[in-house]
């Protein structure tokens, strides 16, 4: 049959770095493409026993009838507590609604703002899976040049002057995904600044904020919020499990409230019984000590990876150092190929993810890699590592 596919399905990019859980679902491969927590860290006995408590309530069936769309109260009472306290974020105004991973936080805000052709100023490069959604919903994505502290300003400045209809500006504010990079809190200041200027939005994706294992703490730039123009994604995915696909948003009441009636379209809310256990587990442990560990575990491997690309990558190959979450990235000299160079490593057992995968726009190379330290073992960077360091040299004729 043929099919014929709404134009803004039709219309998706294909490809891009394809479909990451499938290039590591094959265990012979070193997983460095993923972006997954480790396993390591799930708090398995903990949430087993939550839930087999659960089940033995009198009032048990309540968590497997519908709940509401913002989510199960005392797990947004937590996250809200929890955000207002160590974070700084929440004013009177605002809300918290509890979404399917923070993708979906991003989903709902992107389908609520934006008309086709609007703009939307993103990162260059950014996360792949925001791209995806910024174009199935018709957006134009508009790229600025990263820098290590965050957005070129200039850049950014120039483009909220030139083009017409910006709804938004993109940023992944800590630990970024795909570089690793952290926005200083000068730039949050200046961004924040800059969408007053200009009245637009900015929506900040923050999944791996909490996964800091050096350098100095920086709040949100949604703590910075005073006029209701910030909407932040959080996620659980990294600090709990992804399997219980659940995230947050928080922003102002008006846009939360208008979120749950463009969700009743959906899934209408999150699994109710596991929005349960996430509120008894973060409400009976310390999740602040479940966090430190995590980052033990992190940091180790990140040095590691580190340590190993300092040994092995060739002259002119340079990479991120990041002071928290899941990735590096690892920067070829301009002009070379990383869709060859994630090609060939793949043909020799080691999944990457392509620059191309990350730009904004799409159909445009870029010369760097994302590696992803938290998911392999230790023995698995050593080798991979060594492996891709013998490829970037084929690829770069060295």
């Amino acid at each position: 049959m043929d099919y014929r596919f709404s134009k803004p399905f039709a219309s998706m990019p294909q490809g891009g770095g394809g479909d990451v859980l499938k290039m590591t679902a094959d265990p012979a491969t070193i997983p460095f493409a993923a972006g997954n927590p480790s396993a390591e860290t799930f708090p398995l006995k903990e949430l087993r026993a939550i839930a087999d408590e659960l089940f033995q309530r009198e009032d048990a069936p309540a968590l497997f009838q519908y709940g509401q769309t913002e989510g199960y109260d005392p797990l947004r009472d937590f996250l809200r507590q929890r955000m207002a306290q160590k974070h700084g974020t929440g004013r009177p105004e605002d809300e918290l609604m509890i979404t399917g991973g923070g993708q979906q936080a991003i989903d709902l805000f992107t389908r609520m703002m934006i008309d086709p052709g609007d703009v939307i100023l993103a990162e260059d490069p950014t996360f792949m899976g925001a791209l995806k959604t910024f174009a199935f919903d018709g957006a134009r994505v508009v790229g600025v040049p990263m820098e290590p502290d965050g957005m070129d300003l200039n850049a950014l400045e120039d483009q909220l002057r030139q083009q017409k209809n910006v709804k938004f500006i993109y940023v992944i504010t800590t630990f970024q995904n795909p570089t690793g990079y952290t926005t200083s809190m000068e730039k949050r200041r200046e961004i924040y600044a800059l969408a007053q200027r200009y009245d637009v939005m900015i929506l900040e994706d923050n999944p791996y904020f909490e996964l800091r294992y050096s350098g100095e703490y920086v709040p949100p730039l949604k703590s910075l919020d005073e006029d209701g123009r910030v909407f932040f994604a959080g996620s659980l995915s990294k600090i709990l499990s992804p399997g219980v696909r659940m995230g947050y948003a928080q922003a102002n009441r008006q846009l939360i409230e208008r979120m749950a009636q463009s969700r009743m379209a959906s899934d209408i809310h999150c699994n109710l019984f596991f929005q349960a256990v996430a509120a008894e587990y973060f409400n009976r442990f310390d999740l602040d000590a479940h966090i430190a560990a995590c980052c033990q575990l992190y940091r180790s491997k990140r040095d590691l990876m580190l340590e190993e690309l300092a040994a092995h990558m060739p002259d002119g190959v340079a990479f991120s150092r990041p002071d928290g979450g899941l990735f590096i990235w690892l920067a070829l000299p301009q002009g070379s190929n990383s869709d060859q160079l994630a090609a060939l490593a793949a043909q020799n057992g080691v999944a990457v993810v392509p620059g191309s995968a990350f730009v904004p726009g799409g159909c445009r190379e870029n010369p760097g890699v994302r590696l992803n330290y938290s998911t392999p073992t230790e023995e698995q960077i050593r080798r991979g590592v060594a492996i891709l360091a013998q490829c970037t040299r084929q690829v770069m004729g060295k």
